[in-house]
């Protein structure tokens, strides 16, 4: 099985292409070349037989990208909130129309299976209990709602043109090279140097997380397992309060919990949601169980940010 995976160079797209690689899979992966920068993250797969690099970018003309491909698995998107509040633009063209360009050519090459990669940000904020994969889309930012937008056009070419797609929400990743900006990432440099961790409000929003590694395993489950048409949330059922999982880091680099910061309500950003909480019995109900526990695997990944400080550069 041959399989492209877009935003090769980001995090998730990274780690996924590597999950595959390991299990012998042939692997193409695409980005954009402004992220040569993150080259970093797939330095051991540049010299494997079964994994190969090309620079593409999903909003521009990628003709016959998918030639030969059997299954796409699209990461490729921007995913940093405060940018797209800032300049949504660039979240339309990439999100939007780099989903389109690539659901074309998986159109024209009958390609096997279409993986989309979403987010539960879709879902906006879930004040109490937690939304399954019917739930009303709700996106409150930019980026959400290019989110959003994807999943529908997507959605609409498994209908209209009988794509074999399938669309998976997951909550958020953490792991080893994400980027500087994200949130554990953050606390960690913010806490080695000693500097005041910040917290938005009163630290009570809460998110789920996931270990990266387990997200690529249930990717894999729904490409072997899952019903074309579909959309499937996954999760680890890790829901966190921000304000624990700052101390939970300060704990485990030995830091007094004064370097705690709480933001001031007024300077939150727009569009930041309360709470994002989802239902994964869907997945469950396939197969797919969550490996990773969070606490010791949180351990890992902070000691090897320790260790590797240079990422922070």
């Amino acid at each position: 099985m041959k399989i492209l995976v877009t935003g090769v160079l980001g995090f998730i797209g990274s780690h996924f292409a590597r999950f595959m690689v390991k299990q012998g899979f042939r692997v193409i992966g695409v980005n954009r070349l402004g992220d040569t920068n993150n080259l970093h993250r797939i330095k051991d797969l540049q010299h494997k037989d079964k994994f190969n690099l090309i620079y593409a970018d999903l909003a521009g003309d990628i003709s016959g990208i998918l030639e030969d491909i059997d299954v796409v698995v699209n990461f490729a998107a921007k995913t940093h909130v405060d940018h797209s509040i800032a300049d949504p633009a660039p979240f339309v063209r990439s999100n939007i129309l780099g989903t389109y360009n690539l659901i074309e050519q998986a159109r024209k090459y009958k390609i096997q299976k279409f993986i989309q990669i979403s987010t539960d940000e879709v879902y906006g904020s879930i004040e109490e209990g937690y939304a399954d994969e019917d739930y009303p889309l709700n996106p409150t930012n930019p980026y959400s709602a290019c989110k959003a937008s994807a999943d529908m056009l997507v959605n609409s070419y498994v209908h209209t043109y009988k794509l074999p797609a399938m669309i998976v929400r997951c909550e958020n990743n953490y792991g080893i090279y994400q980027h500087p900006q994200k949130a554990i990432p953050t606390f960690i440099r913010k806490a080695l140097r000693d500097e005041p961790l910040p917290i938005y409000g009163d630290g009570k929003h809460r998110r789920m997380w996931i270990y990266v590694e387990d997200f690529c395993s249930a990717i894999q489950y729904v490409i072997d397992h899952g019903e074309i048409g579909e959309i499937y949330n996954v999760g680890a059922k890790n829901e966190i309060e921000n304000i624990v999982l700052a101390r939970k880091i300060l704990n485990i680099l030995k830091k007094p919990h004064d370097l705690l910061q709480l933001i001031p309500e007024y300077d939150i950003r727009p569009g930041h949601d309360r709470r994002y909480g989802i239902e994964i019995k869907k997945l469950e109900d396939l197969g797919w169980q969550s490996k990773y526990g969070f606490d010791s695997n949180l351990k890992i990944v902070v000691e090897w940010y320790k260790q590797n400080s240079w990422w922070f550069k």
